[in-house]
């Protein structure tokens, strides 16, 4: 009966405006086919199936024809109006035979790395930068156990010889089981550091991408597959490293034999020797177990790379705790050769990785919506709805509590009415010299959370004379801008607390707290005035200019009040002070502060 009224309703829309249909691409066996492309072919615009196979796409009318492309398996085309009754389409898979390629590369064994050599120099050689969106998400789990989710809205910029060059994050959401707090292998910056046709010191291992026609002859056996799914230009060429110590991945290449276009890069490798591969938590041993990489270029334009999915099995050591962790990243990039206009600081800032920066950014829901370009898996649901019970969720409705930040370690905090800054938030040293080390360059120096960082000489002697003081408070404004689902443009501000820059040796009192409560709220209170500023229809570049004169405006009046409360001893200039943000916010810090 639900799928009844959808249809019905899918269908009176039509008449009015743009429609949201769906629908699954499945195989003869039933079985969903991930990833597949999903074009209309009115207006070239396009998606993917997600990876239980299903869809969402934006139409115009029924007229409208869908092509659904997926390797290996017949292209089809279907009207719009065909899902008004069927919700379900069956893709063909390809039947070939052996050719005439293979058996030439059976008898003579250059033809197949003469080939190979020539399709990796095209490559090096295609170095144009295309700039996109992309859509990232994360999953890992131990045991079938849900332990984190991460996923995220991406400005990219990739090139098919070094494959993706920057990924720099918008705006992200992410959870964490509470019994088992595991934070997954900075994969964004694996994934950009991996060169497609480059040679290079990369995390990853290498493959025959990454050589010379020498180096792929020496450490190399190369062949032609037989291929039953492919198309009559297309060839597969497999690969395996003749001695399996670690550094080279296995793998094929799918391309055009013809143009020498790669359509599909597929790698794997066991027990891999490779360098920083390790937790964002010191304290954590890792073991990677196994990598899978899936690289697949748009059947639209091969000239562009369409998803990257990137799996790791890991063995994970803390102390007495052992276990087996699946963690899956998947990337999708769209709207390519656009941007997101990217958020703006009012001061400069350093994040540690993007998790914090996900604390710091916006994750306004309107946002999320425009910019989903495929449902929610089974898999990708049921791990939020696990976090919802046993663990954590940070922005998923846009505020993170106190409680939740606590299990973050992140190095900001978030302005939340109904959440005072607490003691155990910050830091009572900002840093300590090791005394065990001798040496003024690369000394370690010890965080206040056990973490360790290495310095320079000339930040060891900036932070010497920094750690005279006995206190420091730092705060900044996040401004962003936006488009809804209409293409409006939205300003979102958030006050943050910088605790990664922010300590407080002594007077660790409740009168101190209340002080920098206080403080935080001023600032606050600034950034609502900046909001109504906002809404004047300014450029984004004037929204910067007028963010950071508001929060210089604001800096003057917790000077004012660090003045006269005389750094929160005064009493009674602090019960003023309290009295103007009571009158302002609505909130009594003397009340609220524990």
């Amino acid at each position: 009966m639900k799928f009844t009224f959808y249809i019905f309703l899918l269908s009176f829309t039509f008449g009015f405006g743009q429609s949201v249909i769906e629908g699954s691409v499945l195989q003869a066996d039933n079985s969903p086919l991930p990833f597949a492309t999903i074009k209309i072919l009115s207006n070239n615009s396009y998606t993917i199936t997600n990876e239980d196979g299903k869809f969402e796409i934006t139409v115009s009318q029924l007229s409208d024809s869908i092509e659904v492309t997926f390797i290996g398996f017949e292209t089809k085309r279907v009207a719009v109006s065909y899902f008004q009754n069927e919700p379900n389409l069956y893709l063909k898979e390809n039947i070939n035979i052996l050719d005439e390629v293979t058996v030439v590369a059976v008898k003579n064994k250059n033809y197949v790395f003469d080939l190979l050599n020539s399709l990796v120099k095209k490559y090096q050689a295609k170095q144009s930068v295309i700039h996109s969106k992309a859509y990232y998400t994360l999953t890992s789990s131990a045991g079938n156990v849900p332990i984190e989710q991460v996923e995220g809205f991406y400005n990219c910029e990739q090139s098919l010889s070094e494959g993706i060059i920057n990924l720099k994050i918008k705006s992200g959401r992410f959870g964490q089981s509470k019994t088992f707090p595991f934070y997954s292998l900075d994969n964004t910056k694996i994934l950009s550091d991996f060169q497609f046709f480059d040679k290079s010191n990369q995390i990853l291992p290498f493959y025959p991408g990454n050589m010379s026609i020498g180096t792929i002859k020496k450490k190399y056996n190369i062949k032609i597959d037989e291929c039953n799914s492919c198309k009559d230009n297309e060839i597969m060429i497999s690969f395996a490293p003749k001695k399996a110590d670690g550094r080279f991945f296995s793998g094929t290449i799918l391309f055009d034999r013809e143009r020498l276009i790669i359509k599909k890069i597929d790698l794997w490798i066991s027990n891999p020797e490779t360098k920083e591969l390790i937790s964002i938590n010191k304290n954590v041993n890792i073991r990677t177990d196994g990598i899978m990489l899936e690289i697949a270029f748009n059947p639209l334009d091969f000239e562009k790379i369409q998803y990257l999915n990137f799996n790791f099995y890991l063995t994970y050591e803390s102390g007495k705790s052992k276990e087996i962790i699946e963690s899956r990243s998947f990337v999708y990039f769209y709207d390519y050769n656009t941007s997101f206009s990217m958020p703006s600081f009012a001061n400069p800032i350093s994040f540690n990785n993007d998790y914090d920066k996900i604390v710091a950014m916006q994750a306004m829901d309107d946002f999320w919506e425009a910019n989903f370009q495929f449902p929610k898996s089974i898999k990708e649901r049921r791990f939020t709805s696990f976090m919802e019970e046993n663990g954590y969720l940070i922005n998923y409705d846009n505020t993170i509590s106190s409680d939740n930040i606590k299990y973050t370690n992140s190095s900001v905090i978030s302005w939340n009415k109904n959440n005072r800054l607490q003691w155990n938030s910050i830091k009572q040293n900002l840093i300590t010299l090791n005394s065990t080390s001798n040496t003024l360059t690369n000394t370690p120096f010890k965080l206040a959370n056990g973490g360790k960082v290495n310095l320079t000489s000339s930040e060891i002697t900036k932070n010497r004379s920094f750690n005279n003081k006995s206190e420091k408070y730092v705060f900044n404004y996040m401004l962003d801008l936006y488009k809804n689902k209409k293409g409006e443009d939205k300003y979102v501000i958030k006050t943050i607390f910088d605790r990664g820059s922010s300590f407080c040796e002594n007077d660790r009192t409740k009168n101190k707290l209340v002080y920098l409560n206080i403080a935080f709220d001023i600032y606050e209170y600034y950034a609502t005035l900046l909001e109504i500023q906002l809404a004047n229809n300014i450029t984004f570049e004037e929204a910067k200019m007028a963010c950071k004169t508001k929060f210089d405006e604001a800096s003057l009046i917790v000077k004012k009040m660090k003045s006269e409360t005389k750094l929160g001893s005064d009493y009674q200039n602090l019960t003023k002070w309290n009295n103007y943000i009571k009158q302002k916010l609505n909130i009594d810090n003397f009340k609220t502060v524990n």
